[in-house]
């Protein structure tokens, strides 16, 4: 048995390598580079939270502070607090007004009265608003209002607003993606490499696997019968290389069972053959093959024919023929011969098919229950029908001196089966001891009382089929 190298195609294993890195590389930048940006955008959002809100706690606590000074009066206290806002980057104004929009404490670069009128315009009345005016000050191009009421006994006396300039804030934003993109680079890349050094020693190896599996199928395809391929370990791969040898080696011990004869001139004796023959009449192969055959016949024939027209006789006998041949041919079947009311049927054993003498049974049965649907049509034949079966060698070939050199079998079984359809009643299957040795964990007989058959002097064993048995989930063994 030869040994198929697991890295025997270095012409083809570069291509299919870089195939299997090009679609993980792919694979691996779809999944990465969607994620990075996904997480980009939420930290950017949530920095951008985090900033409104720590802004939004201040103005409410120079709200509170607020609340005294406004009462009495106090405009002082109110600039002091205010002015406290001038430390803070990125603040564009901070201001203090009463329940009249009244401005009495102001600091920035934006007017507070224009930063009331817009609000006033916006119509609306939430605790962060984005203010796009239309002042001539570039810095208020684009800011954010942070407002917060002064509450004295749950009556509303004023206001406390504070602008966040958004390009201070779009600064920040940039910062935070700076700092994750150079993480992302600094962690990220270096993982990315990590997992391809191990896709190119995975991928490395898995092609060679699956090219040493490729080689092995074609070497079975060039008829190089029982080659193996080396083990590759557990897994998926592994389970494949051993079935693949089990396939293997069980093509090539099937294959031996199966001998070719080939018969030329030279092998006769020469007092056996005429001077000369023609070369067309010269046999120029046999084959001896492991067969089962199963022969059905038309049980009480003369006396059913006798009673009918021979039109009504010859339509039953092609409707019986047929359903026998599309059987025999359902279960990898042929007919071999039509006799006048019986069919000789052939199941070979091939390598790929091994289990005849299963398919001869399995056929009979449903020949049998399809010739019991059939009977109830009118056709007196289907339910006249008895089985014989039997198996061994036999010999196949064409004969050439017919005009269309027709394929037969000869062998020992075709008489064997006609005798066990003699001795099968109409709906009965009869089958060899051989047979039913061959399926007997499938089936379910009664034996026959032994009975001289034909020529022969010793009795024979045979059995009567009652019904194969429920087939299990497991796989069972060749026949």
């Amino acid at each position: 048995m030869n040994l198929v190298a697991s890295m025997n195609a270095p012409d083809n294993k570069f291509p299919l390598f870089l195939k299997i890195s090009i679609v993980f590389v792919l694979l691996s930048l779809a999944i990465v580079v969607p994620s990075g940006i996904l997480v980009v955008g939420q930290e950017k959002e949530l920095v951008h939270t985090e900033m409104i809100q720590r802004y939004d706690l201040l103005v409410r606590h120079l709200a509170a502070s607020a609340e005294m000074p406004l009462l009495s009066g106090d405009t002082l206290a109110l600039k002091v607090l205010v002015k406290g806002m001038d430390t803070e980057t990125g603040i564009l104004y901070a201001f203090i007004n009463d329940q009249n929009d009244k401005v009495l404490a102001h600091t920035g670069s934006i007017a507070a009265e224009g930063v009331l009128q817009l609000l006033a315009r916006q119509g609306k009345s939430t605790a962060v608003r984005r203010v796009s005016p239309e002042l001539k000050d570039p810095k208020a191009n684009g800011f954010l209002d942070i407002s917060a009421p002064v509450v004295y006994h749950n009556k509303t006396v004023g206001g406390f607003h504070l602008g966040l300039s958004q390009d201070v804030m779009d600064q920040e934003m940039k910062g935070v993606t700076s700092h994750l993109i150079r993480n992302y680079f600094l962690y990220g890349i270096p993982g990315l490499v990590l997992c391809l050094i191990v896709l190119f020693f995975w991928s490395n190896r898995a092609a060679g696997q699956v090219l040493s599996l490729v080689s092995g199928m074609n070497e079975l395809n060039n008829n190089n019968l029982g080659i193996q391929i080396k083990k590759m370990g557990h897994g998926l791969f592994g389970e494949l290389a051993s079935a693949f040898n089990r396939l293997s080696l069980s093509l090539e011990q099937s294959c031996e069972k199966e001998k070719t004869i080939v018969l030329s001139s030279s092998c006769r004796a020469p007092f056996l053959q005429p001077a000369d023959p023609p070369a067309s009449l010269l046999p120029t192969q046999i084959t001896r093959n492991q067969i089962a055959v199963l022969f059905a016949g038309v049980k009480g024939f003369r006396e059913y024919a006798e009673n009918r027209a021979p039109e009504d006789v010859i339509v039953d006998l092609n409707e019986y023929f047929a359903l026998a041949a599309r059987i025999a041919g359902e279960h990898d079947g042929q007919v071999d011969k039509f006799i006048g009311d019986a069919v000789s049927c052939v199941f070979q054993s091939t390598p790929l098919k091994p289990d005849h003498t299963r398919r001869a049974v399995e056929a009979a049965v449903a020949l049998q229950a399809a010739l019991a649907d059939q009977s109830q049509d009118g056709n007196d034949i289907m339910n006249k029908i008895g089985i014989g079966i039997s198996s061994g060698v036999a010999l196949s070939g064409s004969v050439e001196a017919l005009p269309d050199k027709v394929h037969t079998f000869i062998g020992e079984s075709f008489k064997t089966a006609y005798s066990l359809n003699v001795l099968a009643g109409p709906g009965e299957i009869i089958m060899s001891k051989d047979v039913f040795e061959a399926v007997e964990h499938l089936v379910t007989v009664e034996p026959v009382p032994p009975r001289e058959m034909m020529d022969k002097t010793e009795a024979w064993e045979n059995f009567r089929l009652k019904g194969l048995l429920p087939k299990e989930d497991d796989e069972t063994s060749s026949l």
